[in-house]
């Protein structure tokens, strides 16, 4: 119908200025790494010898050790998650509205902590001479510094991901089905297995994938628990690549070739059984649950609720807060080794934790600026400008929701650290903004295709007969419509931004740091407090940003 209101020649123009942006943000760095995964020598304008590492890298027994390390601790992470979760889904979709809303906001604070600062802030915790042992005189530094412990602390930040798609699978479900079992005479445990446990299992299985590609990227815990106990994964591995000479491309290249086709797998997997999952709901319109007037049962429930959120929520949270105030880590839990110090010393004028904030907020905010108007035009093309071409634009615009971070920051280098290119933005903060850019554009793309296609053709169409161009419908009509959607899509990838850890520790140029880069390094310095300090002021913003973003984004669409 567009075709035959308007024949502007801006049309080609902005789905070609769409498709160029999207390759070389996403497309050139997944090239890059497959170039170099079949031809070693490809740094040297070579295409020599094609494949012959593949081979020996895949073979290679550490590289395979860390490829079934990470498939292990990948699935294990999900099984521990799953099972924490699905009780409490259960429970919360017995709630009334209240209460369940209460519980809601707890389990989403282990997303506004980085999984890094968490597994500091259960170091702190755990380890001999930790908080646990000064308050009552036992460590778990064992347990934690082994293949247990690094699973339980991933699946404590994970599992609100699985609880939250559960519960509200099992809210929209109801419990009619579970009604009529029991009036039926089926007992609490058959009901759950034949009734409640095959209605939620697409919701548990979709995102419990999304908890398998989390785990399987994710390299700050890994690194830091990890690292204790000789546990190698494939981020630690392909890390360990660049980091230690010599400089192995080809191996680095390999092994992100293999995480990309796992998340791509599980990313296509966890779609599919969304796809299914919403038809299958949409098509039958269930009620929602009644909540529970069983007080024993409720009593229990807040019990068990409890238990979770101070397990996962309150004891990382005390254990970052406390380390932040405290002076020396030696001093232990007494009142005078409490004091305002290192937040002085972050917010010291000229200190390095003030450059790193500086350079983190500078960022961040380019990359909320730049992914809102990418995404703007991205969605404007795939929704208004539909061509033979979309399949193509729709695929790259997705892909970076199932690259790692560390093939992303890979992928980049390979790209630009080639000797041909006249200028590069290697070793400059470009190619920070660059990874930034392909790793959050998922964000706002999804977020404004769903709202464009929200919105009546016919604003485009009455604009189009009275003789505007693409520009024009752009500027006047969809702009301010969309420009609420397009603030919250900014704010999260602002907040995201500001605490990415591996991106910025590979590609930070020499001499500049970032929040997370900052953070890290303190650990490995020995200056946890002050590095606590900084998580600490990052929790907070992400809250008030995450916050922000998602108050405005509901604001949109009521």
């Amino acid at each position: 119908m567009y075709h035959r209101l308007n024949k502007s020649r801006l049309a080609p123009a902005l789905w070609f200025t769409s498709l160029v942006t999207l390759v070389i943000i996403v497309g050139l760095p997944m090239i890059a790494i497959i170039l170099f995964a079949v031809f070693p020598k490809i740094n040297e304008l070579s295409l020599t010898a094609p494949f012959s590492l593949l081979i020996p890298n895949l073979t290679d027994p550490r590289l395979s050790g860390a490829i079934a390390n990470s498939l292990m601790l990948s699935a294990s992470v999900t099984a521990v998650a799953a099972l924490t979760a699905l009780p409490l889904s259960l429970l919360r979709a017995r709630m009334s509205k209240r209460q369940g809303q209460f519980w809601d906001v707890c389990f989403l604070i282990p997303f506004l902590i980085p999984p890094y600062i968490g597994s500091l802030a259960w170091m702190q915790l755990l380890q001999r001479n930790g908080f646990i042992e000064q308050l009552f005189g036992f460590h778990a530094g064992a347990m934690l510094y082994s293949f247990t412990g690094i699973t339980l602390v991933m699946a404590l930040n994970l599992f609100p991901l699985i609880y939250f798609s559960a519960s509200r699978s099992l809210m929209v479900i109801g419990s009619r089905y579970g009604d009529i079992a029991r009036v039926c005479g089926a007992n609490p445990l058959s009901t759950f297995f034949r009734i409640d446990l095959p209605l939620v299992l697409p919701a548990l299985v979709s995102s419990g994938l999304i908890v398998f590609i989390l785990t399987i990227e994710e390299f700050g815990t890994p690194e830091i628990l990890g690292r204790r106990f000789g546990f190698e994964v494939m981020v630690t591995a392909v890390h360990d690549k660049f980091t230690n000479w010599p400089v192995d491309l080809a191996g680095a290249s390999v092994l992100c070739c293999v995480l990309i086709l796992l998340a791509f797998l599980a990313y296509r997997g966890q779609q599919m059984i969304v796809a299914v999952y919403q038809t299958q709901v949409d098509a039958n319109g269930f009620a929602t649950a009644e909540p529970s007037t069983s007080v024993l049962l409720r009593l229990s429930t807040v019990g068990v609720f409890a238990l979770v959120a101070i397990i996962a929520v309150a004891l990382p949270l005390a254990s970052v807060t406390a380390s932040a105030f405290m002076d020396t880590m030696s001093g232990g839990l007494d009142r005078d080794n409490f004091s305002l110090r290192n937040m002085q010393t972050v917010f010291a004028p000229g200190s390095d934790a003030i450059n790193a904030i500086l350079t983190s907020l500078s960022l961040a905010i380019a990359a909320a600026l730049l992914t809102a108007l990418i995404g703007f035009l991205v969605a404007f093309t795939l929704v208004r400008l539909p061509s033979r071409g979309t399949a193509m634009l729709d695929f790259l615009s997705i892909l970076p929701n199932s690259i790692p971070g560390m093939a992303v920051a890979v992928g980049l280098i390979l790209t630009w650290n080639l000797p041909f290119w006249p200028v590069t933005p290697y070793n400059t903060l470009l190619i920070l903004l660059l990874a930034y850019l392909c790793l959050m554009l998922p964000y706002p793309i999804r977020m404004l295709t769903t709202a464009l296609r929200q919105l009546p053709t016919s604003l485009d169409h009455a604009a189009y007969v009275a003789g505007a161009n693409e520009i024009t419908v752009i500027r006047r009509i969809l702009a301010p419509l969309l420009a609420p959607v397009a603030f919250a899509a900014g704010f999260i990838v602002f907040a995201i931004s500001t605490r990415e850890l591996v991106t910025s520790l590979m590609l930070s140029p020499p001499g500049v740091e970032t929040v997370a880069t900052f953070v890290f390094r303190q650990f490995d310095q020995g200056s946890m407090n002050v590095g606590m300090a900084m998580s600490l002021l990052t929790i907070l913003l992400s809250a008030v940003v995450i916050g922000a973003g998602q108050r405005l984004a509901g604001r949109t669409f009521r």
